[in-house]
Order: structure tokens, then sequence, then C-alpha cells
């Protein structure tokens, strides 16, 4: 997807499998749980994982997906981006993992909910590659 690789190494399936076992434990996890890391050709690298299922209040979910993160992740100047469809809700904040700068985002609509993660990015450039990334996976459904 855009000009990532998925990334199949052993740290990185390592990654996606605690990331899908924690999702699974929270009440966000309504349906079948996906995730990824991928990386583009100068290393900035995304991680994705969410859900897919029925939603009856995205915005909501959103907003508690971010809420949920902000103690593991310190985020922070927490913003809404308008990926331009109705009934889809994303948030990004600048925060903190493995104390490196990390850009979260998280999205939800009325069929998925999930967190991308990007590295190396501004907050913009991460709210407008969480659109095509979203894009991509409700595609792959």
């Amino acid at each position: 997807m855009a000009d990532l690789n998925l990334r199949d190494d052993g740290a990185s399936r390592k990654a996606v499998d605690k990331l899908a076992e924690q999702l699974s434990g929270t009440s966000l996890a309504q349906g079948d749980v996906f995730a990824g890391v991928y990386a583009d050709g100068d290393g900035k690298r995304v991680t994705v994982f969410g859900t897919t299922g029925l939603r009856l209040t995205p915005e909501s979910d959103v907003e508690a997906e971010i809420t949920h993160l902000t103690s593991q992740y310190a985020i922070k100047d927490i913003r809404a981006f308008d990926l331009g469809e109705t009934g889809v809700h994303e948030r990004c904040g600048v925060g903190r993992s493995g104390g490196r700068a990390v850009v979260v985002c998280a999205w939800a609509d009325h069929g998925s909910l999930a967190t991308v993660m990007l590295t190396r990015r501004s907050v913009e450039e991460s709210a407008d590659l969480t659109g095509v990334v979203r894009n991509a996976v409700l595609s792959r459904g």
C-alpha cells in the first residue's frame, strides 16, 4: 500500500502478535483482529492494528481508543481529521514509543476501528497516510 512494504521479520511478527493480543483483550475488539508492520524505502515505519465488525458509535469508539492509548504512549496535541466520508472519524496526536517520537492515529467507522503508529512523519502527513492505510485494509477484507 502506498510506498509501504510489509515487514515479515521475526521482530515485526512478534510486535504484530503482541498488538493483536492486546487489542483482543479490550472491549473495543468486536470482530476480526488485524495487524501489520510496514516500512518505506527510507525506513519510516507504519504499524497498524485494529478490528473489523459492526460499530454503532464510531466517534465515541475512536475517542475511547485514543484515550486508552494516551497513557501508554503519552499522546498529546490530539486533533480530529476529516477523511472525507460521512461516519468516518479520525484522531491523531504525537506520542512516544521506545523513547522515540511517534504519531498515533486512530480511525473508526461503522465497520472498523484501528490504530496506526507512524515514525518520522508530521501529524498532517500521518493523518493523510492513515486514510490510505484504511482504504487498503478495508479493500482487502
